[in-house]
This record gives C-alpha cells, structure tokens and sequence, in this order.
C-alpha cells in the first residue's frame, strides 16, 4: 500500500515538473523588438555579464599601475635583548657587515628610477603611467627593517609534548638612504668601535663590561702595555684608559690597553 501511495506521489510530481518546463517554454519576455522565451533572456542575460566582466579585467589590465616600488628588506634578530633602540640596533649593523648592501641598492634604485622612465615615454598613456609613478615613489621608506624574536612553541604527538622554536616578527621600521648614510659616516669617525650612543654617553666607566675588558686582555695577549709584565692568571691585570674618561676619553678598544697594577699606579700619581 505505501509502495503504491508513493507511486502515485512520483508521478504526480514528474507529471507537474513536465507543466513547468512547458508552460516556461511557453513564457515570452519581450527585448525591444524582439520577443524571447525565458531560456533565451536567461541566456542572453548571462552573456551580458560575461562580456561586461571581460571588458572590466581588460580595462583593469590596462590601467592598472605596472610600477612597484623596490624596497631594501633587512632582517634584525633581537632575541633575547629586552628594549633595544633602533638606532642603536642599525649601529651594531653598520659596524658590522658595512654600508655596501645599503649603497648597492641605493644604485639599482636610480637604474630602476631611469627605466621607469623610459617606459613613461614610451607609452600611449603618458600621463596616467607619469601619475602611477610618481604616487609610488617612497624614497624616505626605502629601507625597511624587520625585528624579528625567536619564540618557543609547543606541538604534541602520540601524547608527547615537544617544543620547537619560530621566528616572529615584532615590529618594523623604515629609514631613507640619507639617514643611513649620515649615521655610517659618524660611525666611521669613531672607527666602528661602538654605538654612537655608546661613544657619547657620559657614563663611560658603565661601560667597561667583563665582555669589553676580557676583549682588550685578549687583545694585548694579557701583557702590560708598557713594562711588558706577562699576567696569564689574570692576577695584577688592569684595563686602562689612555685618554683618561675625566679627558674626555672613550671606553672604546682604541682607547683602552692593559697595564700591571704598578704601571697603572703610576701612571695614576702623574
């Protein structure tokens, strides 16, 4: 009886479904001059849309900025440093790896700058690529510096917790080529031996480190710089300032030298 019940039901629906298409078929929608059954102005609508979409991406491919400005990218890695300065984080750089990766880009800057150019003159839409171009250009950004950390993170498998580092990037800044240049050019006044922050802080003595003094007995192979006294145990050991901090004298490698405890005594009662 069910069976049947839904026998009857199937071709009651297949019965209406076939009245639908038909009486569909029959519809007719009138387009201007022309009369089209639905299908048709479904069709017709469809390809409308198509061609407008079309037309709209040739359009976007043809007035769409072909510029990208070339930025210089450098990576920083603060790992473990807790409120570095910026400034004093693109003086441990420069003194470092130099100003060339900095100067070459600066180059290509100016080829890329002269090619762009030459594709302005070249092109049927002058203005509109001159406007492009010149809304791009970011000369003051053209250094970009990425702070990155390395960060612990946890993954678990079959019950057993592992850790695993990632480096995340923390912040970033940009700076322009002439305020590198100015910063690489008072570094090299003071010979690339520290920060300038470092070399104009007034308090020097807080900089002689265990790092910067067991740098300087390395250095003068634990000998006295002047009686020539050999102190390998490090007993009698002194770093002393050659200019002395209260004459304006820096706690740089440069102005720091081993001496014995009587030397420097010495030197100390003149």
């Amino acid at each position: 009886m069910q069976s049947f019940i839904q026998l009857i039901a199937y071709g009651y629906s297949t019965n209406c479904l076939i009245k639908i298409f038909i009486s569909v078929r029959i519809i007719k929608i009138r387009v201007g001059y022309y009369e089209m059954d639905l299908g048709s102005t479904i069709l017709f609508l469809v390809s409308v849309l198509i061609g407008i979409g079309l037309f709209a991406g040739v359009c976007y491919m043809i007035f769409k900025s072909p510029f990208e400005y070339p930025y210089c990218h450098t990576e920083l890695d603060i790992s473990g440093l807790r409120t570095p300065t910026m400034r004093d984080l693109i003086d441990v750089y420069l003194n470092k790896h130099g100003f060339s990766k900095f100067s070459d880009h600066y180059k290509q800057v100016e080829i890329w700058k002269t090619e762009c150019k030459k594709q302005i003159d070249a092109s049927i839409f002058k203005n509109l690529r001159a406007q492009q171009f010149e809304s791009i250009l970011d000369d003051e950004h053209m250094f970009r510096f990425e702070l990155t950390r390395r960060q612990t993170r946890y993954s678990q498998s079959n019950y057993v917790r592992s850790s695993y580092l990632v480096q995340v990037t923390v912040a970033e800044h940009a700076y322009s080529y002439t305020l590198l240049k100015q910063r690489f050019d008072a570094l090299a006044k003071i010979g690339f031996e520290c920060t300038l922050s470092e070399y104009h802080s007034k308090e020097q003595r807080k900089r002689m480190t265990k790092a910067l003094r067991e740098k300087i007995a390395i250095r003068d192979n634990y000998t006295c710089q002047n009686c020539g006294k050999y102190m390998p145990d490090g007993v009698g050991l002194q770093i002393d300032h050659i200019v002395p901090i209260a004459k304006g004298g820096k706690s740089v490698p440069s102005n720091l030298q081993v001496l014995c405890s009587k030397c420097n005594g010495k030197k100390s009662n003149k």
